[in-house]
């Protein structure tokens, strides 16, 4: 059985924060958890192979230096512990431009990514410093002459992982705000108003099971008794 790629647009934590009179930083450590609820959820589920998480965008350089800050000493705190991926048999990669990134960031990811190579019960696809325009530019960059196909293309990705099914972006906003703009082709689009920190396994189950009742027809007409004759 072919496992899933759900990827999610995890949006809503300053205003989560800002709602409850606490600091925008307060909404991210919040998001951190939640990401950890929802990343053991997918492993739990058994039919799901691949997560990717937007953690941080090449847009959210322009967000003031306080909160830049904090969102990279939260993902630092994040990849120290390692091992806990490791136990849990979760391999870790990562999506982005390393440029502008510090050392010490670099270091943990590339120690993270390392230390859990050979683990094979969940790809977990961490976006950090990720933009799908610069995917894309980077991607053809690196294509030779005679290589502008799909299959080419595809091997340039940051990771040329399966396309996602399906993409979730909470806190109320109908875009993909630059996110996996090639590989979201043909994923099914979910838009949920529910704040982030949230985001509940109950909500997720009932997106997860809209998911399996929608038909993937991939621009092909599919072929019922209803349209044979069409």
């Amino acid at each position: 059985m072919k496992k899933l790629h759900w990827a999610f647009i995890m949006d809503g934590n300053g205003r989560w924060a800002s709602m409850r009179g606490m600091s925008r930083q307060k909404g991210h450590t919040e998001g951190v958890k939640t990401a950890h609820k929802v990343i053991d959820y997918c492993l739990n589920k058994g039919n799901i192979g691949v997560v990717s998480l937007y953690v941080f965008s090449t847009e959210n350089w322009l967000r003031p230096p306080s909160e830049v800050n904090g969102l990279f000493k939260l993902a630092k705190e994040y990849l120290t512990d390692s091992d806990s991926f490791k136990q849990k048999g979760i391999k870790v990669v990562f999506s982005g431009e390393r440029t502008n990134l510090s050392k010490e960031l670099l270091d943990l990811m590339d120690s993270c990514a390392l230390k859990t190579a050979q683990c094979n019960n969940l790809i977990l696809n961490l976006c950090i410093n990720y933009g799908g325009r610069t995917e894309i530019i980077r991607a053809a960059k690196m294509l030779k002459e005679n290589q502008f196909d799909e299959v080419h293309f595809k091997k340039q990705m940051y990771q040329n992982l399966p396309y996602p099914d399906l993409i979730l972006r909470t806190g109320g906003q109908m875009r993909l705000s630059n996110f996996m703009l090639f590989q979201a082709a043909y994923a099914e689009l979910f838009f949920s108003d529910t704040l982030w920190p949230d985001i509940s396994q109950t909500e997720l189950d009932g997106i997860l099971d809209a998911f399996n009742h929608r038909t993937r027809n991939f621009g092909k007409i599919r072929e019922t008794n209803e349209n044979q004759h069409v």
